[in-house]
């Protein structure tokens, strides 16, 4: 499976440091001066095949798209606030680490490490590192014995899904979040993606 990149980004890496994130096993995308999307490496597109996400990160996440525009609102503070902590660091060896966040499957559960290496005034080089990766244990079975899709939908027929955990938001329950495999599987087109509170509370809020 082959990269993408902008020539402007091209000629900001290199051929060399190219070569290097074209074969590295994690996922990576740079983003250029002013965050937009400027570089995917193979890794990235072979894990979201792998995955079934191919379709929503050739229409989501395709060049010259702003990563603000990909990512949740809940979290644009958070990403703002981490992207420009790391430009402004006067060390250039350091890199900034985001907390593990969790992105599992219907039937993996995953941790990631996310670290950001900063390309001078130039942009970023983002890099998702795979922590674990195993079998899920045991599962909470709310909403699976009796799935009613009403217990899901907001009042503009939406169902809120957490970009990390994977879990669906219960609107009938106050702060339910339920592990529904079977929309993971197969997601509903009126799917919408936030972060719930534990998830957010847990790999979020040091910079809030």
């Amino acid at each position: 499976m082959n990269h993408r990149i902008t020539p402007e980004f091209e000629s900001i890496i290199g051929a060399s440091r190219l070569e290097s994130l074209n074969s590295h096993p994690s996922s990576v995308y740079g983003l250029d001066s002013e965050l937009n999307l400027s570089y995917l490496n193979p890794a990235w597109f072979q894990f979201a095949k792998e995955n079934g996400g191919d379709v929503f990160i050739n229409e989501k996440w395709s060049l010259g798209r702003n990563i603000f525009d990909c990512i949740p609102d809940i979290l644009k503070s958070y990403y703002s606030k981490l992207f420009e902590s790391t430009l402004n660091d006067t060390e250039p060896s350091n890199i900034s680490i985001q907390s593990e966040y969790e992105c599992s499957s219907t039937t993996t559960y995953r941790r990631f490490s996310m670290h950001i290496y900063p390309l001078g005034a130039n942009g970023f080089v983002v890099v998702h590192s795979l922590v674990i990766e195993e079998p899920h244990k045991s599962r909470s079975t709310e909403g699976l014995l009796a799935l009613v899709e009403d217990d899901y939908l907001d009042d503009n027929e939406l169902i809120l899904q957490c970009a990390n955990c994977r879990r669906i938001k219960n609107i009938k329950h106050e702060g339910r979040w339920d592990w529904l495999p079977k929309w993971i599987e197969e997601p509903r087109p009126n799917i919408s993606h936030g972060v719930c509170f534990p998830c957010m509370k847990q790999y979020y809020s040091r910079n809030e």
